[in-house]
């Protein structure tokens, strides 16, 4: 079978079978389709781990970052392991490759005070700011990805008992509570706002454009930017900084790891954890500014006892 046909059903087999998010989905036809134009469209069966190496060590020569190159392998370890699934291939040849964990890096977050301020932009006297202060009240109230976010629909609201009901990665539903303020925002929204973008075509969607379809998430990301600016932010402030936030402050006033996991919809609880290392972080450093044995300055007797 050649590389093309291969690929064709794999992407099908994510889209339609394994209900993977459209997001993820391209990025593993991105990853894919970079080796498949680096071994052209040759017969599946003939690849074996020279040409993974050696594809590996083209990236590197390109100057691809390792991190990069892990996730690409990532990919690949999938579609492989779908060909083997699907008795394309024997074996699947990248499933022994050692793949190098990365680090996970502190994600960034916005205090408090910096999120009110945000939220003190949209003009909430026209539609489009009652719509946009509901979007972003709504996704630090309850942790939503953007893509959740944007993609909400008007069954999934329970305004009576303050929750909303999220369709997450690999088609996963959960629930999560929202409070009373994002409950104020939605209803302020769908009661004055939502009819005035409503047009023929519109469906169920919560959070609509003016032409009464469904707001992009590159709308929203752009609006965030726009927002963050004129609140005088100097952070490159993003999407999911909001998510990290609504993680991070719940943490900070004592919520349990295991309820954070599930409101965020995490499969494991691994992931989760890189908000206790952000946790520790801002413990170390209010430890730092404030503990008067750290603030002090060595003196000569401090230095003779530490030679």
């Amino acid at each position: 079978m050649l590389f093309s046909e291969s690929m064709e059903r794999f992407f099908i087999f994510l889209e339609l079978e394994k209900a993977v998010a459209k997001n993820t989905v391209i990025a593993y036809e991105s990853d894919v389709r970079l080796f498949f134009q680096f071994c052209g469209d040759c017969d599946i069966r003939n690849i074996n781990r020279e040409h993974i190496a050696a594809w590996v060590e083209f990236l590197l020569m390109q100057s691809y970052e390792r991190a990069s190159i892990r996730r690409k392998l990532v990919a690949l370890n999938v579609f492989f392991s779908f060909l083997v699934r699907e008795k394309i291939l024997p074996t699947n040849v990248i499933s022994d490759i050692f793949l190098p964990k990365m680090g996970r890096k502190i994600p960034d977050i916005l205090s408090l005070g910096e999120i009110e301020k945000i939220l003190t932009i949209p003009d909430r006297t026209t539609p489009k700011g009652l719509r946009d202060y509901a979007m972003l009240t709504l996704m630090y109230a309850a942790g939503l990805r953007i893509s959740e976010l944007c993609s909400l629909e008007l069954q999934a609201l329970d305004l009576e008992n303050n929750f909303l009901k999220i369709m997450g990665k690999g088609g996963k539903e959960r629930t999560v509570p929202i409070g009373n303020r994002a409950r104020d925002a939605l209803r302020s929204y769908l009661s004055l706002a939502r009819p005035h973008f409503i047009r023929r075509n519109t469906g169920s969607a919560i959070f609509l454009t003016n032409r009464g379809r469904s707001i992009s998430t590159k709308t929203f990301w752009r609006n965030l930017k726009i927002y963050s600016q004129l609140a005088g932010m100097e952070k490159n402030t993003k999407p999911h900084m909001l998510r990290h936030s609504f993680a991070t402050h719940l943490l900070e006033n004592g919520a349990d790891l295991r309820v954070i996991q599930e409101m965020l919809g995490h499969e494991n609880i691994s992931t989760t954890e890189i908000y206790t290392h952000l946790d520790q972080k801002r413990v170390l450093h209010q430890y730092e500014q404030f503990h008067p044995r750290v603030q002090m300055e060595p003196t000569e007797g401090d230095d003779e006892l530490n030679r």
